[in-house]
Parts: structure tokens; sequence; C-alpha cells
């Protein structure tokens, strides 16, 4: 334990300058800002945004950018895109070389007592293929990241680490979650101990866990996810050391995400309550996505540009980057608002992390800050059952703030005509008591959504082409709200959680038999097809699809007569 506080003391010391609080190296802003970044992201130099950012470095950055304004320009005022490209290829390394392939000591092809509730011998097949996906994913960042960390946009981690997948070459936050529980379903406990390490560590170092292990992405963090994963990870091991120094810094992470400008107070007749929203430290357009924002930005004036950038940085902040919940417009992405809204999810996963802090401290003998966290959860349960929670619809709404720069401030529910899953998953973490009316209004108003498909549950009713809109549907979803109807929905809803389950096991058992891929998101009106729409094309890998598929067939096993199911792909 002594040896990783160092290591976060180290980490420390290496904070980089995408954030506002963390511009400790100016070497580092060269994957964040600068007129290389821009010209390298408008001149369109590689198809993918992130391309570049995830670049390393072979020489020192001040020498680099020396390099680069001596190049000759253009009456545009860049370099040729031929010019720039030799001066890439001189002066930087290739995306993912900074990771090396990892081979986990708790890996096995056959996995002991692997899921014991799976018999079908090709379902057995295809779960073992996918058990074999772990060695594709694991990493473990290569030792010139540790040692000139100047050099890299990679954050230098203490240990293994599972990233999701193609593009995705690092480790991410929220994702971690299901892939942590994937990788206990096949046996790698040690491995997911890892994954949790590396997040503790990110944690400790800069006061928050990134979106992802970037330096651009140090402006902003992901749904707090973490307490889930200690929770998981220490049933497994059962380590008091672990526990030890997992807690203090999860207190932080509730610090962090209960401070403005994050908190807000909201004022009613009735009194005032403290809830949350998503809100990036970022006002430019983001590096991984920078051709994207500065596109969505023209014709706007500069202050309305850094507005759209922030909302566009908060809403990749929240994970689901992005969706019309966040738009006044729903077809339109140049209406975005993040930072306006309070949203239900949010304030459930930190109700969720709240309840769990309670019960770590507990386990650890620690009534008073057990008592302290009960005494959190329960006003902000009455919070989100205030404000949030419509008995008309069965369903908890985000709140939108109606004048931002008022404190505290008044808010109204927001969305009242698209059904999105983020509604229901309040449910998830007890927000509605097992048992109670509200419990069995919300799962009827879940059902009547519209929202289940024959593909799996979509994000939204609403086709907006973004990618977290219809027909889209994702894996972290799907178990949500499996565990939302299996704690809370009585016996139609144990039936109903059956049947998404088998209906998301075969979209995805479908799709790996025609691709001999898994995909991030998957179509919810036919079973097989990846999803689509967003900033960029479909990744396969794919580390959360991968652990929610293994963990669906080892609590439920393979059931085809649980629902109607589609035996093929379609054309």
């Amino acid at each position: 334990m002594a040896s990783l506080r160092v290591f976060g003391l180290i980490l420390l010391l290496a904070a980089v300058g995408a954030s506002a609080q963390q511009r400790t190296n100016n070497s580092q802003t060269i994957w964040t800002s600068g007129p290389l970044l821009e010209a390298v992201e408008l001149l369109a130099v590689f198809n993918d945004s992130k391309t570049f950012v995830d670049l390393p470095l072979l020489r020192d950055a001040a020498t680099v950018d020396a390099s680069f304004n001596a190049l000759p320009k253009e009456a545009n005022g860049f370099p040729a895109n031929s010019t720039l490209q030799d001066f890439l290829a001189a002066n930087f390394g290739t995306a993912g070389s900074d990771f090396e392939s990892a081979a986990p000591d708790d890996f096995s092809s056959q996995p002991e007592d692997f899921l014991p509730n799976v018999t079908d011998p090709s379902i057995r097949q295809w779960a073992l293929q996918v058990n074999d996906l772990w060695q594709d994913l694991c990493r473990e960042v290569n030792q010139s990241v540790m040692e000139q960390p100047q050099l890299h946009s990679l954050l230098p981690l203490p240990g293994i680490t599972a990233v999701p997948g193609d593009r995705f070459k690092e480790l991410y936050y929220w994702d971690s979650f299901w892939v942590i529980k994937g990788l206990l379903v096949s046996g790698m406990t040690e491995t997911a101990m890892s994954e949790v390490r590396n997040l503790l560590s990110l944690l400790e170092t800069y006061g928050h866990v990134p979106n992802g292990a970037r330096v651009y992405y140090i402006n902003r963090s992901q749904p707090p996810m973490l307490s889930n994963m200690v929770l998981a990870v220490n049933e497994a091991a059962q380590d008091d050391d672990f526990l030890a120094y997992a807690m203090p810094l999860l207190v932080s992470e509730h610090d962090y995400w209960t401070s403005e400008p994050k908190q807000v107070t909201v004022a009613t007749a009735g009194g005032s309550y403290n809830l949350s929203r998503f809100y990036a430290d970022w006002f430019a357009p983001r590096p991984e996505s920078y051709l994207e924002d500065y596109q969505s930005a023209q014709g706007m004036s500069p202050s309305q540009q850094k507005q759209l950038w922030h909302d566009l940085a908060s809403g990749a902040e929240s994970g689901m980057d992005f969706t019309s919940r966040w738009f006044s417009n729903p077809d339109n992405i140049t209406t975005i608002q993040t930072t306006r809204i309070i949203p239900a999810e949010l304030n459930a996963y930190l109700y969720q992390m709240e309840t769990n802090i309670a019960d770590l401290a507990d386990q650890m003998g620690n009534s008073t800050l057990a008592a302290s966290f009960r005494g959190f959860a329960a006003a902000r349960k009455e919070a989100i059952n205030t404000l949030m929670y419509s008995e008309a619809a069965g369903k908890w709404f985000d709140l939108l703030i109606e004048d931002i720069t008022q404190s505290p401030v008044s808010a109204s529910q927001h969305n009242n005509t698209i059904s999105y899953v983020s509604q229901y998953i309040p449910l998830w973490v007890g927000i509605a008591d097992e048992g109670s009316a509200q419990a069995q209004a919300v799962t009827q108003s879940f059902f009547d959504s519209g929202l289940i498909q024959p593909g799996g549950i979509s994000t939204s009713t609403y086709n907006s082409t973004q990618q977290w809109d219809f027909p889209n549907c994702w894996a972290p979803l799907q178990d949500i709200m499996v565990e939302a109807l299996t704690s809370y929905g009585g016996e139609q809803g144990q039936r109903e959680a059956e049947k998404i389950v088998q209906i998301w096991l075969n979209s995805n058992y479908l799709g790996f038999q025609e691709t001999g891929f898994m995909v991030e998101k998957y179509d919810a009106v036919t079973p097989g097809i990846p999803g689509a729409g967003g900033e960029y094309t479909v990744q396969s890998g794919f580390g959360w699809t991968n652990g929610v598929m293994l963990s669906f067939l080892n609590t439920f096993g393979w059931n085809p007569e649980a629902a109607n199911m589609t035996t093929a792909v379609a054309e």
C-alpha cells in the first residue's frame, strides 16, 4: 500500500496541462491546445481526431513545437498537408505504442467453474472465445511512460488494465465496472483488482477519476462507479488493506461530486435540496474530437463557442456522448445544454455511492462515517423523489435549471415527451423501496415505455442520429435495468428481466457468429446488427459488452425459451 502512495506522488508531479487545475507541465499541452493541434485536426491529417492526441512524442515538446513553428506555411496559415505528415512521422510514434500487451497471471483459457449454468456446447464455445479476448484487451504501460511521462498523452498506471478495444486504447472510467464484472466471471480477480487500483491511483493523483487515462481527459470525470468496483473486487478478494487504501479515496471522490460547480442547490417553496450535475473544466474543442467540435461552433460568437464546447465536454463526462437528452432541440447538437441539466441517473449513482461507502464503513467498523453517509443518502433520496419523480408518468425526470447564474437555482422537470432509460435508473439503486407502490408504478411504466425492443433495451425512443438514442442499445444499460427489474420489479419484473437477458444474449451471439466480433453497441430493432451514429464508427472489442455477456450467462444461463428469439442476422 505504501508503494502505491509513493507512486501516487510520482503521478502528481507528472500531472499535465489538460485541466486548468493541472497545468503543471506545459510540455504536455501539445495534445490539448496550440497551433500544432489546430493544424493537424483542421487539416484532417487523420480520419479520426483522436489519432493525433494518442501519438507519443519522439523528442521533447519544446523541440517539436520549435520545429513545427519553423515549417513553411501556406496562405491558410498551416503547413502543406504533405509537409505536416512528414513532420509528424519524424517527431511522433504510433498511436497505442505506449501500451504493451500484458499476460495476466490469472488468465486461463479454461477458467475453473466457468459458467456452470451454460451447457449448450455452441454457447460455451462462444463464451470461451469471448473469455480469450481478455488476452487481447489487457495492457500495461511501457517503461517509457513511467520514466518519461512528458513524452506521452497516456497517464502512468501502476498495473495491468483492460482497455475497451479498437480506437479506445486506454483505461476508461465507467466502462471498467462492467469489464470487472466479466473479469470476475473469468476468475481473473487479480486483474480486476489491478483495474480498480489503477483508477484509485488516478483519483489519488487528480482528486477525481478522469474520463480516461489520457492527459486530454483530465478536465472531466465519468459516471461515478468506483465504489461499485471496490465492493465487487473486495467481495471476491476479501482484502482489508485494499479497503483501508480505497475508503479515504472514495470519500474524496464524493467530495468532488458534491462540491461546486458540480453540486447545485435547488430552491423550492418547501425548502432547498442539493443535487449534482455534469460539469467539465473545459471551454475549448475536445482534443479527441477537435474537428467535430470546431465545426459545430462555426457561426457562433466567441462566448457562444466557449459555452458550446463546455457543454460538449460536460456531455462527454456523462458517458452518454451524445443524446437528445442534452439538447434543447433534440435534432441539433449545437443546442446542447448539459450544464443546465441536473440528471436523474447521476444523482442515482451518487445515492448508490453514498450507500456503498456507508456499507463499507460499517464493514470496517467505522460507525461514525457510516452514519454520516447514510444521512447523505437519505437527503439525496428525498431530493430525487421530491423534485424528479412524476407519479403521473411513473418515472424520474431530469431537472432543467432556469437561470444558471443564480444561486440557489430554480429548476423544473425536463424532457417529458421522450422516454429515456436514464429516467428509470433510480429504480436500480433503490430510490423506490422494494415492494412499494412506487416501484410497481415505475416497473409498469418501463414496460409501457417502448424502450424494450427485439434486440434489447433502446437508449431512448427518439432517433436523433446520436449514438445514445434510438435505435442503439448498450450493454451497461441492459445490465442496470435487468438488475433493477430483478431487485424491485416483483415477479413480473423478474420474468421480464430474464427475457431481456436472453434477447440481449441472442443479439450478441448472432452478431458474433456473423462477424467474429463483439461490438460496443447494437441495434435494438434488428438483433445481431451493430449500432450506428455519433462521431465515430462502431467499435469492436469490446470490454463492457464482453463483461455483461459473461455476467448474464453466469447468472441466468442460456435459455432461449424465455423469449421469442431471432435465429439469424437479418440481411
